[in-house]
């Protein structure tokens, strides 16, 4: 029969639109973002008040010096905490900036100090030592731990830094020796060859833009995926596709699902972005990224060669399993191959040209996220050969499981009642 192309795109009109007014639909477009959003607030904003709570706490410090190196180290410690620390912090960083001071109290022995922090006198003590100075070994006792007990390590390493400089030079050096980087602007070589800053909002970005990237480019792959895995499921449970298949063919039913069902999870995945754009707008706007065209082009045939692929896979597994709920067991391993890389990508992304990362980005299920987390990655340089030859092996692999999944369709549409073995499967592959 010949495939009639006004049909498909019937039949996709309909299931997108029918997906798209569902109330799952919204309640997923909107409520995933806010939930997410939600998430991060309280988890970035939960760490900083954390950290900030732990200075605050940290009123004072008892000494027991035993190295006799730090009798005229400062009586007060200053530790003046910024908003600028946070790289989603936006607007000005002075009108942020905290002061908090510590007092230093000096004691005889390690047990008068240990009694001292028992009774609530102090918030930590230090014991230093009479090989200190060869050594360096110092013990930090506090009444309670806390995850974020790191914060109140500056401090006290500023102190120390002090105390030994404390007489043997001015204070201005003395301040500046013990935080001599507070201030240090770092440059490195972009893929233009030009020098550029990398500050905590740069970093946070090459972390993020790779992440994003790859992260949205496998949401428009599964999410498709997904909603052709369920979509065919469920019709097929409630026998609609039999009524569906009087009208027209298999291949015109599996193109228009493909097509609908695939533009309903793009228009997920398009919300989701612009939510995140918004979002994430101080930090873009901060740092400037560039997005080359050409990262464009790739990401469109990285999609429509990996939604061909894992669409057809999804389709040929919600016409074989008997229920919505069979299908979506089967399809996790499927699921998972997708985003295999980003279990991997802090090895990928420190090493975007190593093994492991051109390894994944050739081989067809990992190749569409890998792939993009290589060409996005800071200081990458992927070879435009392994791009052609990763691109050719997906549209390949999505071609002939495509061919494969349309044989399975045309039965499995139609079975009921049991699961097919799979040998009965490769002989529908071979008719």
């Amino acid at each position: 029969m010949k495939l009639r192309i006004k049909q498909a795109l019937i039949i996709a009109r309909r299931e997108f639109l029918t997906t798209v007014r569902r109330r799952a639909f919204l309640l997923t477009a909107i409520g995933m973002p806010a939930y997410f959003a939600f998430v991060m607030t309280m988890a970035v904003g939960g760490s900083r008040n954390e950290g900030r709570d732990v200075l605050r706490s940290f009123s004072s410090l008892g000494v027991v010096d035993s190295s006799g190196h730090f009798a005229a180290a400062p009586a007060e410690i200053v530790t003046d905490f910024r908003s600028a620390d946070n790289p989603f912090a936006g607007g000005s960083s002075e009108s942020e900036s905290q002061s908090f001071h510590t007092s230093v109290r000096h004691y005889a022995s390690q047990e008068e100090a240990e009694r001292a922090l028992r009774a609530g006198e102090v918030s930590q003590v230090l014991v230093i030592p009479a090989d200190y100075l060869e050594r360096g070994a110092v013990r930090r006792y506090s009444s309670n731990f806390s995850l974020f007990s790191s914060a109140d390590r500056r401090p006290v390493s500023s102190w120390l830094v002090r105390g030994m400089l404390a007489g043997r030079t001015d204070s201005i050096i003395a301040r500046r020796a013990s935080l001599p980087m507070a201030e240090m602007q770092y440059y490195a070589l972009n893929k233009d060859g030009r020098f550029e800053l990398k500050d905590d909002r740069r970093e946070v970005l090459d972390l993020l833009v790779p992440m994003l990237f790859a992260m949205t480019l496998g949401l428009c792959i599964v999410v498709g995926g997904q909603y052709l895995l369920q979509g065919v499921a469920e019709e097929k449970e409630s026998r609609i596709l039999e009524s569906l298949l009087c009208l027209v063919s298999p291949d015109e039913l599996l193109l228009g699902k493909m097509l609908g069902l695939g533009g309903a999870g793009l228009t997920l995945v398009a919300i989701w972005l612009s939510v995140g754009a918004f979002g994430l707008g101080t930090v873009a706007l901060a740092v400037r990224p560039e997005i080359p065209i050409g990262l464009v082009l790739i990401v469109i045939a990285y999609f429509l060669c990996g939604y061909t692929f894992y669409g057809s896979l999804m389709t040929g597994i919600g016409s074989l399993a008997g229920s919505a709920r069979e299908a979506q067991q089967f399809s996790i391993a499927f699921t998972f191959a997708n985003f295999l890389p980003f279990i991997m990508m802090t090895m990928i992304l420190a090493k975007p040209n190593g093994t492991l990362a051109t390894v994944l980005s050739l081989l067809p299920p990992t190749a569409s996220t890998a792939m993009l987390l290589r060409l996005t990655a800071p200081g990458s340089d992927v070879p435009g050969w392994q791009v052609a030859l990763s691109l050719a092996l997906l549209l390949v692999t999505a071609w002939f499981t495509l061919r494969l999944m349309s044989k399975i369709f045309r039965v499995g549409l139609l079975l009921y009642g049991k699961s097919p073995t799979f040998p009965e499967i490769l002989r529908w592959m071979r008719a």
